[in-house]
This record gives C-alpha cells, structure tokens and sequence, in this order.
C-alpha cells in the first residue's frame, strides 16, 4: 500500500530483534535479522529510529526481558508507531506472552509487523494466523526443551559442568569436552569469601560489599548482590560437585529451589569439604535462630511500595544491624541515580503513613455522597467519549515529546502520561460496586489499624496505596498515590 504520509513527517519505526544461544545458524543472527527489517522498513517508508536487542537471551524462560522492557516503555512514551520484528516468535515463545506484549503495543497504538511473516492484526484471518504462528514457536520450545534436557542431564552425569562456570572459574576445552578449570586471579578470591564467611562474622550482605569495594564484578557485569553471594556461598560447584536440577522448574517450584542431582564432578575444586560445611552450619544455625524468635522476623511495611523521587525506582527494603532500612538500589540492575546506595530509616517512613492511615476518616454520609458522585459522573461523562479524549490527549502529548518540546523537562512528560492513563485504566476496570467495597475498607480502616499487626499494616498498604514517593534530598515523603477504586475516596475523607 503507498504511503500518503507527507514528505516532512517520516513514520518513525523500531527493530526488536533477538537469538537464542541455540541458535548459530546466520539466518537468525541478529546482523542478519536488522539488515531484513530495516530493508522492509524503507519499502514501507519507514524509518528505524531505535533498535531493541536481546543476544544470546531466551523467549521462553524470560518474559520482559531487558530489550523487551525498554521497547515496552519507549513505546508508552511514543518513540515509534511500527514495530518490526524478524519473526512473532522473536518477541516470545509462549504465545500468552505474544499476545501479552502485542496488547500492550495496540494499547498506545504502535502497529506490529513481522518481516517473515505476513498478518494484519486488524483483521480476523490476521488474528488467527499471529496465533498459529505463535503456537508452532511454542511447540518448537517444548520439543527443543525435551531434548536439551537429554543432553545435559548426560553430560552432567558425566561430571561435566551445564551452561556458564561458576565464578572463580573459566571454561577451557579438554580433550572433546569442555571443562571447567579455576581461574587463576578470580578463583583464590572465592577462597577468601569463604573463609571470611566461615568466622560467622559476616552476613551474605557484609560480602556482597566487600566484593563491590576490591572493585569484583559477577560474570554478567554487575555488582554483586546479597542474593549473588547466598548463592556463591550454597554452590557445590566449588567443592568439586555438579548439581543438575533439570531445565525447568518442578512441582511449582524454581530452579533454585528445585531438588536436583548431585554428581561428583571432573573439575578442581576451590573449596574443601569441610570448610563448605562450616559455612552451611552457620547459615543452618543463622535459620534455626531466626525461626526461634519470631522478634527477630522484619515485616516491610512500604516493601514494593516507595519509590526514589528522582529515578522513580522502587526502593529495596534491607536489614541492618541497626535496623530496617529503604535503600536506593540502581546500580544493583546497572542503572544509575544520584542517590545510589543512599537509604532511609523504615521506621521514620512508615511512622508517616501510619498518621495517615489512623487520619482517614470518611464522612457519616459517606455512602451517599459516593452515590452522588457516581451518579454525577456517570450523568456527566460519557465513558466512550472520555476514553477517546484521554487516548487523543495521550498522542497529542507523544507528538509534542518527538518534536522535543519536553526535551528539558522528560520527567513532566513522563508524568503527566502516566497520570493520563491511569485515568483511562480506571475508566475501563473500575466498576462502583469496586470503589463502594474499597469505601467500606476505609470505612473501618482508623479502628483496623490501630490494632492490626505489622503484617497486616503491609497487607493493608498494599491493598490501598498504589505508591509512596520519597525524596532524598528534602528527606521526606513527597507523594502518596492511592489505588484507583480509593482516589475518589481519599478525596472524601476528612484528615484528623
């Protein structure tokens, strides 16, 4: 079809393109895959403004993956309006997961389009060939995962090592095999880390910092986390075993959490046996105390709930000696923030949201008043009409970003984007039977919270509040945003 855009406005497209590990065939690399799609772009008159890449990542294990997050985000923002792909199967190989992201997509209205693979989503026969396409992708995983498993669960009984050596070790080819063999700087390190875990001095937290100040990275380029070292300090790896626990998860249960195989493997060890044992009897002795005092358990009551002003990140929740703590946390997934690594005590915060929980207090007539307000609404506002605004609005405000008119100002944009769709969610999900059973929630919620424990004040925020804004520099919570069903309810109620 022509493309009756004028000249001066380019339609301005992204690539999204990935291979798996398996896959070495040309055909599939990533080179080959955008010089296809960039070739189709400029027949479509098109033009590729960004590419999103996932190498070497899995479609089928991985959901959002790194490429596909930042793509998903761009696209909110309005950075292109056509995305391409090679194949459907390059977004994911599960295909709720296809059509997960590709609803995203047609939510703020960017066309999907796969070079190999001709389908028009806006119509029937288009819809059920994306969906045949996206079940062969995931027959293929399924078959392709079955015989994997074969070979490795071979080679692991073999006393070979799966996929990436652990760290403090690098992988040589011995013979036919390849074989893991220690490195001779990093593997004297791993040494180190247990024999300082071994004093019982140390928590996986106290190594996770000390291997960030010798300057140590794990083997994908970050900094490490407590979670990296627990699992340093629990791999059998180091003690000259391999463990095979499948290629997927069992019984409900993650990899890490799965039973699996041990097998004496080919490989030195860096660690003896016994000391590997004296570090998994203070990490046994560690649980047993924790488990027999249940002061000790610390309940977050603001947990996946606070963000940092700045970067608008979440803030990771985090014990101390000293107490309980929100930290900033970016550069734990290699991103940046002014406040890096700076933190705030989990008392100070929640001792504010706890005034205002015990503040809330809806009016007598509350219910009738709710009943006014839905009835105004609902007499007022034409739900199509109000959503073809807010989308209008939305693309109004994408069109200004690509002119650069927020070019100084993104996190405004960002913002008022955001605001502009959480309006629209709530217009399609939110129903008043939902806002009158969260009205009868903070009808009783001054009682409630007054004798409720801290587990059920965290179960309770998370029930209410959609997100607590902190700002590090004023040093005090700067914005609290309720859930949908509640906005209106917050703006009823009289604070005490």
């Amino acid at each position: 079809m022509p493309n009756n855009k004028p000249q001066d406005q380019k339609l301005l497209g992204a690539a999204y393109i990935r291979y798996s590990s398996s896959m070495q065939d040309d055909s599939f690399s990533l080179e080959a895959q955008l010089r296809q799609i960039k070739a189709r772009a400029a027949a479509d008159g098109v033009e590729i403004v960004k590419v999103y890449a996932d190498p070497a990542t899995s479609a089928y294990q991985n959901k959002f993956r790194p490429g596909i997050a930042e793509m998903l985000e761009d696209s909110r923002k309005g950075v292109f309006s056509t995305l391409y792909v090679h194949k459907v199967d390059r977004l994911a190989r599960r295909l709720e997961w296809s059509i997960e992201i590709v609803k995203k997509l047609q939510a703020v209205d960017v066309t999907l389009k796969a070079v190999e693979q001709n389908f028009d989503l806006a119509t029937p026969e288009g819809k059920l060939m994306f969906h045949l396409l996206g079940s062969l992708g995931e027959f293929y995983s399924d078959n392709l995962s079955k015989e994997t498993h074969k070979g490795k669960y071979e080679r692991a009984k073999q006393g070979y090592h799966n996929g990436w050596v652990s760290w403090g070790y690098k992988s040589e080819m011995v013979g036919d095999h390849k074989l893991a063999v220690p490195d001779p700087e990093l593997g004297p390190v791993v040494v180190q880390v247990y024999e300082r875990f071994a004093t019982g001095l140390y928590y996986d937290q106290d190594m996770a910092d000390w291997m960030n100040e010798q300057g140590y990275k794990t083997m994908f380029k970050h900094p490490f986390t407590k979670d990296a070292m627990r699992d340093m300090l629990q791999n059998p790896f180091y003690k000259g075993y391999v463990l095979y626990r499948g290629t997927y998860a069992h019984n409900g249960k993650s990899r890490r959490k799965a039973d699996g195989e041990l097998v004496k493997g080919l490989h030195t060890p860096l660690i003896d046996e016994e000391l590997f044992d004296k570090c998994q009897k203070i990490r046994a002795e560690r649980r047993r105390q924790q488990n027999s005092k249940q002061t000790t358990r610390r309940v977050y009551m603001l947990s996946g709930i606070i963000t940092c002003q700045e970067c608008g990140r979440r803030l990771r929740a985090q014990s101390a000696v000293s107490g309980r703590y929100y930290r900033e946390s970016s550069r734990f997934m290699g991103a940046e923030c002014r406040y890096n690594g700076k933190s705030v005590r989990a008392d100070s915060v929640e001792t504010k949201i706890s005034e205002l929980m015990e503040s809330l207090v809806l009016p007598e007539n509350w219910q009738a008043a709710l009943q006014e307000i839905l009835s105004t609404k609902k007499d007022e506002i034409d739900p199509t009409k109000e959503k073809a605004r807010l989308k209008s609005e939305i693309r109004r405000m994408r069109e200004a970003y690509k002119r650069g008119l927020y070019e100084d100002d993104e996190h405004t944009f960002w913002r008022e984007v955001e605001g502009l769709q959480a309006q629209l969610d709530a217009l399609e999900q939110l129903t008043p039977y939902e806002i009158r059973q969260a009205g009868l929630v903070l009808a009783s919620l001054q009682s409630a919270w007054r004798a409720a424990t801290m587990e059920e004040k965290a179960e309770l925020c998370q029930i209410i509040l959609k997100q607590v804004v902190y700002d590090f520099e004023r040093g005090e919570i700067v914005e609290i945003v309720p859930r949908p069903e509640y906005d209106v309810l917050f703006g009823m109620a009289n604070l005490k």
